[in-house]
């Protein structure tokens, strides 16, 4: 028995077609000090950065890991990247600040002079 069709035509999209963008994403684009710091931000704090592109091509991505679950970030090829990409690394930072705090208040093990005798 042949399926019937809903009269809907689906879109490209969801045909799993590429979308077609008129702006080029590419990485060599980026400023590199500005990239290393946001990599070596990341690598500090015991996270890590993954580069790529969107499904489509039409945008940047970075994924994000040390910041509670992994999650993904997108920039289209019109935006700032490098104040995306130093806004990557200032959360790192952030991030960084609150693993000292955390490292400060914890307990410290008694001093010799703070042993009873």
């Amino acid at each position: 028995m042949a399926e019937q069709s809903s009269g809907k035509r689906k879109s490209g999209k969801s045909r799993g077609l590429p979308q077609r963008h008129t702006e080029v994403t590419d990485w060599t684009t980026a400023d590199a000090a500005i990239l290393v710091r946001a990599i070596e931000r990341a690598a500090f704090t015991g996270g890590a950065l993954r580069f790529g592109y969107s499904r489509d091509g039409g945008a940047y991505a970075v994924g994000i890991y040390g910041d509670g679950d992994p999650y993904t970030v997108y920039l289209p090829p019109s935006g700032d990247m490098d104040t995306w990409l130093t806004d990557i690394g200032d959360l790192f930072d952030s991030i960084a600040d609150e693993q000292a705090s955390a490292r400060k208040s914890k307990k410290k093990p008694p001093q010799d002079d703070e042993l009873p005798v």
